[in-house]
């Protein structure tokens, strides 16, 4: 039987940067930790490709929904991704995101072949996406507004103002208060 799971652990914290407006030198300093952590911690692995890596976030507190995986673990990903000589959106990889309850650190775990990770994955894949009819979808919400829309609009809202002068070029500034309904930039009167 061979082994077909690697398993490390990176002793770093992480932190949500996903509002957190900084310039580009401090930005690479907090990312240059994970990088070297990952590096140095590396097991010199160059196995086959086709696999699933699964980084998890051990945190005392953890991250509310989901969404925020992703860009905390990027700097870890992007130097797994190095050491395996792949672009991290290569479709080669399936990278996959957790978290759990800890002391800070990452998690980070190699799977292919018949381990129950790759397996699980696989799996998941092969499960049918559900029709676009079952899809939920809302109109005027779910795409760009239609032209027999954007027509009705401009046929419902009066295009001059009640003295009969042209509309107002609306210019966004950084002090402009909307006083009236804006359309395609031009000011309609109420």
């Amino acid at each position: 039987m061979t082994r077909s799971r690697i398993e490390f652990v990176l002793p770093v914290g992480t932190k949500n940067t996903s509002k957190v407006r900084d310039r580009h030198q401090v930005r690479a300093k907090r990312e240059k930790g994970p990088r070297q952590a990952t590096e140095l911690l590396w097991p010199g692995w160059t196995g086959p490709v086709l696999l699933v890596v699964r980084l998890t976030r051990v945190s005392p507190r953890l991250l509310a929904g989901g969404d925020s995986l992703p860009i905390v673990l990027k700097s870890v990903r992007d130097e797994v991704a190095r050491q395996l000589r792949v672009d991290d959106s290569s479709p080669l990889v399936r990278w996959v995101y957790a978290q759990s309850r800890g002391e800070s650190s990452v998690l980070v775990e190699l799977s292919w072949g018949e381990d129950a990770l790759a397996a699980a994955v696989r799996a998941r894949d092969r499960s049918p996406h559900p029709p676009a009819a079952f899809l939920p979808t809302v109109p005027g919400v779910c795409g760009p507004p239609s032209r027999l829309l954007r027509l009705a609009v401009r046929l419902a809202a009066p295009v001059t103002n009640s003295l009969g002068d042209p509309p107002a070029i609306h210019y966004p500034g950084p002090s402009h208060q909307p006083d009236g309904v804006l359309y395609n930039g031009i000011k309609r009167q109420r």
